[in-house]
């Protein structure tokens, strides 16, 4: 069997380490194209912390899609390429020993001045600005020399391919199509209100009229079909890696678990969204449940259920339809792994703890990280410190990990180092879970651990 070779992401990542605060809440897509006698793969990154340069490169696959289907070869031709900052048409130039020159592209008073000094042209007529869009237009030159333009927005990559040598011909251009002020505003406006590609929300709004709301609703819609397409693809990969998620309202306290392939994406901000939606719609079905009146009440949700469950108050479709969503923007297998709920009384209260939380903007007080718990004491009187005591006993029980609550009257040893009560505290080890306990004034009824990517679903306990 031939030997694959060196992979080009990791080599680039030898060379030019990520950041990973940068990448924290970005996402990427890949393109593949061949042409020139070479395969050239593209990954754009997305994130709001990575600058405005993929709508550069949205110009630049243009140019790619051009010089794909064309069958264009540069072996023997004088390649120019025009400044957009990225060095395609100019890496595959050099591949193939063609000469070529990189310039900077400057506009003035609609004349292309670097352009025509460089190549050498007389003067050419530049036709008025016209309000129109275009994601790429041709413009022939004479004696087969070829110029290619692609904009996006106020930027533009280009190429000018022409036979060596030839004689000077006068440069005819074609029309100049610019995006109006409104279209380009409707542009950034879509752009950052979804975070799809620059290229994508164009092709939206010239689908729908330049119409927001609806562009909007196209780009779901799309992303979506894209989204169950990828999955089905990516529904044997294993998904270890994820995020616990813990939200609380009220008497109602829920716990989910959504998993990715690769901590990586689990750091992304997409990704994080898509756990706190899970959260927020396992919180609406849990609060439209009937009230226990006298005692606690506590479920449990697996896949499927998660699955059917509503987006939430302010977001259309399922769970489902969100987690296929995500799958298509990041590129990876993920599940909706399971949920816990609690509800309690008054005269109960539930203690919570997350370890590894996630440093990221929290949407409805959603709180993420890699191991949750839930307590459920009961109290008979007023304790001022119940925060702070449910959040001890939560720590004991991620970092212990009991598998049933125990009595006061379990003699340490033996099944008991497995029940909560007679564990050795975590915090002060001299003393047991049970002996800590008794002096605050409630006592541990129940409790729920989640630990992101373990094989079995979260113990019930007894």
């Amino acid at each position: 069997m031939a030997d694959p070779g060196p992979d080009p992401e990791s080599e680039s990542e030898s060379v030019f380490p990520r950041e990973v605060g940068l990448f924290a809440d970005s996402y990427s897509e890949k393109s593949r194209f061949c042409f020139c006698g070479h395969v050239l793969n593209i990954t754009q990154n997305f994130g709001s912390r990575l600058g405005v340069a993929a709508c550069v490169w949205d110009a630049a696959l243009s140019l790619c899609n051009y010089f794909e289907s064309q069958n264009v070869d540069f072996r023997g031709k004088k390649v120019i390429e025009l400044g957009a900052g990225t060095g395609i048409v100019g890496i595959l130039a050099a591949l193939q020993a063609s000469r070529w020159h990189h310039l900077r592209l400057v506009r003035s008073s609609g004349k292309f001045w670097p352009f025509r000094r460089a190549v050498g042209l007389s003067p050419y007529r530049c036709a008025p600005k016209r309000e129109c869009s275009a994601a790429r237009e041709m413009w022939m030159l004479r004696s087969l020399r070829v110029f290619l333009v692609a904009r996006t927005g106020s930027h533009t990559a280009g190429s000018v391919l022409r036979q060596s040598p030839q004689p000077r011909h006068t440069f005819h251009a074609g029309p100049c199509l610019y995006a109006s002020a409104s279209s380009k505003e409707l542009l950034m406006k879509l752009r950052r209100k979804t975070g799809y590609s620059f290229v994508n929300c164009k092709k939206a709004l010239e689908t729908c009229g330049e119409d927001l709301k609806q562009a909007e609703t196209w780009l779901h819609k799309q992303a979506q079909k894209e989204g169950w397409s990828k999955a089905a693809k990516l529904q044997g990969r294993k998904t270890k890696e994820g995020l616990i998620g813990l939200l609380q309202e009220g008497n109602t306290t829920v716990l989910v678990e959504v998993n990715c392939e690769t901590d990586f994406v689990s750091r992304n901000l997409k990704f994080q969204q898509l756990v706190q939606q899970v959260a927020l719609g396992t919180m609406m079905h849990c609060q439209n449940l009937k009230d226990q009146l006298s005692t606690y009440s506590k479920g449990f949700l697996n896949s499927s259920e998660l699955s059917r469950l509503p987006a939430g108050p302010d977001r259309e479709g399922s769970l489902k339809d969100h987690l296929a969503l995500a799958i298509g923007r990041l590129g990876e297998n993920m599940t909706l792994k399971r949920a816990a709920w609690v509800k309690v009384p008054s005269g109960f209260y539930v203690g919570s703890y997350v370890h590894g939380v996630m440093q990221s903007p929290s949407l409805h007080n959603v709180v993420l990280g890699k191991y949750g718990a839930l307590v459920i004491c009961e109290t008979s009187e007023q304790n001022a410190n119940l925060e702070d005591l449910g959040r001890r006993l939560g720590q004991h029980v991620v970092g212990m990990a009991p598998l049933s609550v125990g009595s006061l009257d379990d003699e340490p040893g033996g099944e008991a180092e497995t029940k909560m009560l007679s564990q050795p505290y975590l915090l002060d080890p001299s003393i047991t879970l049970g002996q800590y306990v008794q002096p605050q004034g409630v006592s541990v009824v129940d409790f729920v651990r989640f630990e992101c990517g373990e094989g079995e679903e979260a113990a019930e306990t007894e």
